[in-house]
């Protein structure tokens, strides 16, 4: 079991080891004004996603877990089924609603699509459809609260838990996401909006080749690897970062209990 373990470390450790050392030797001064642009765009476009996405998921999950109302089933099996759709299958239509409307070189052609997060509609649903919950809301009710000061007052702050979950979900779904901004930025040629993931593939696959690497490998790039290999890890390293304070959160407690 050790020896399958570590065959398969290897298989993913030994490129992130090629990639630091490769760009250990990077001009900074060569890619630092695209490397600003794209990581503002990816900053920018997942952090607003996920803001998008908590808002909605939040309030949605609170309220198909504690309020009867008409379509309520049909509401939470759609929900459901939209989970299992692939987000590629989606990328497409929303490409030809953003030129409906004018949108494909705007943020929010991008920005928009990323706070639709169903998952975390189910989550928040799971979150608060426990006996707990129920108690508490209709305890809050008896005192006289009315609805909206139970959400404000009570399930708001009690759902730190969940929403930090569907933040990291969101934000790691958005920044590694590649096909749906090359969708909408590529035909219109708008450089100055791509990701960082897309960005990384504009230097990847257009220009001159600059000849053979190792001997394999032909780059379609006038950029030396040690710049590509550095792109590549600024693209890793926001994930990771969010990874460790997750894992941080997680391990310090605050998720005991979510789902019991």
């Amino acid at each position: 079991m050790y020896v399958l373990l570590t065959l398969f470390a290897a298989f993913f450790v030994v490129p992130i080891i090629w990639l630091v050392f490769e760009a250990i030797g990077v001009h900074l001064g060569l890619i630092a004004g695209n490397l600003g642009i794209w990581l503002f765009n990816s900053v920018l476009y997942s952090a607003a996603g996920a803001a998008i996405a908590i808002t909605a998921c939040i309030p949605a999950g609170y309220a198909i877990a504690t309020h009867e109302f008409p379509g309520r089933r049909a509401l939470l099996i759609l929900t459901m089924l939209v989970m299992l759709i692939p987000t590629s299958a989606l990328v497409l239509p929303l490409f030809l609603e953003a030129n409906e409307v004018h949108q494909l070189t705007s943020p929010l052609a991008v920005i928009v699509p990323y706070g639709l997060f169903p998952f975390g509609v189910y989550l928040s649903y799971l979150y608060f459809h426990t006996e707990r919950f129920s108690v508490l809301f209709q305890t809050a009710r008896s005192d006289g609260c009315n609805e909206w000061q139970v959400f404000r007052h009570i399930a708001v702050p009690l759902s730190k838990p969940v929403a930090a979950l569907i933040v990291f979900l969101n934000i790691v779904a958005s920044w590694t996401n590649f096909f749906l901004p090359w969708v909408m930025y590529w035909s219109t040629n708008t450089t100055d909006r791509y990701p960082l993931p897309l960005g990384i593939a504009l230097q990847l696959f257009s220009g001159e080749t600059s000849g053979e690497y190792l001997g394999v490998v032909q780059l379609h790039t006038s950029w030396p690897p040690s710049a590509i290999a550095f792109l590549l890890l600024a693209t890793i390293a926001p994930v990771v970062v969010v990874f460790i304070l997750a894992r941080r959160w997680i391990g310090s407690g605050h998720f005991q209990g979510v789902f019991r």
